[in-house]
């Protein structure tokens, strides 16, 4: 073999050595793909409720109040996302593992633990109170509001919800509207139809939907409706009923009945400051054709 051969042979085998080093060195640091698995975040970062010690704890089901403006960054790599009106981040391409968030606002300075899954994103709820946070996986943090909508436009819709009455809920660029599992817009809603809503309670007392569920496409269905009567067209044999700050136009004709502290009434006792129960049938319009009406005072 000549000495030139031999030489080549050597170098050879030093490269493929070299090569096979390298490759082993990388996988050594990395995942079996070469780069080191991550994931997704997607949490709410709501205001916790402080126990006499520095615990924090979640305020009761419905009552969580989003915090909006929260710097969410990952203490690791520096990412970072800033929670929207409702207190919804979203922090992508996060190494799996435990994770440390920092939350930052003029008045939170605080840090909590999540633990990040490969692959997938992982939700949770962050309590803060002060310098003080606490994560929580969840599925939604909230409110759950099911009824027909009632009124709807352009920043949100109101919903008949029979436990909590006429309820206005906003929705954000972040609000997930579906059907079924057909994403769809906030303009593709109609007044009558059947919604179920997750929502977080803000600071004014409004609510703010984090996710809309069309369940019924078709216009009508039977809802009643508690509240005082603000004016009165008895030309129309109409009134405004006040219920929960929402004004509902509520129709009459000559099958509906008509009761007051147990006896038969008309519709000349409806007057304006009575407070009144009604049952009816939810019009196209947001009015409520009414089938029943108690009157309470």
């Amino acid at each position: 073999m000549s000495a030139r051969s031999t030489i080549s042979r050597v170098l050879s085998v030093f490269v493929c050595s070299a090569v096979v080093s390298l490759a082993v060195s990388c996988s050594d640091k990395t995942s079996p793909t070469g780069f080191s698995a991550t994931g997704t975040v997607s949490g709410t970062v709501i205001l916790g409720s402080s126990a006499a010690s520095s615990t924090v704890r979640t305020r009761p089901e419905g009552m969580e109040i989003g915090m909006a403006g929260v710097t969410v960054r990952h203490a690791a790599s520096g990412r970072s996302a800033v929670t929207d009106s409702a207190g919804n981040f979203t922090l992508a391409g996060i190494p799996s593992g435990s994770a440390e968030l920092e939350l930052e606002r003029a008045d939170v300075h605080a840090r909590a633990t999540v633990v990040v899954a490969a692959g997938s994103t992982t939700t949770v709820t962050i309590s803060v109170s002060g310098s003080t946070a606490v994560a929580v996986p969840r599925g939604h943090a909230g409110e759950e509001i099911e009824g027909l909508i009632q009124a709807i436009d352009s920043t949100g819709l109101t919903v008949l919800d029979q436990r909590l009455g006429a309820v206005v809920v906003k929705v954000t660029p972040t609000t997930a509207i579906v059907h079924g599992n057909t994403l769809v817009a906030l303009s593709d809603l109609h007044v009558g139809q059947r919604v179920h809503v997750k929502a977080l309670l803000q600071a004014d007392n409004t609510y703010t939907a984090t996710e809309i569920q069309l369940q019924d496409e078709n216009v009508g269905g039977h809802r009643s409706v508690s509240g005082s009567v603000a004016s009165v067209d008895s030309a129309a044999k109409s009134f405004v009923l006040s219920s929960g700050g929402v004004s509902i136009k509520i129709t009459t004709d000559s099958s509906t009945k008509f009761h007051k502290r147990g006896s038969t009434a008309s519709f000349s006792d409806v007057t304006a400051g009575a407070m009144v129960d009604v049952n009816g049938i939810l019009q196209g319009d947001g009015s409520i054709l009414a089938t029943k009406v108690d009157i309470e005072s």
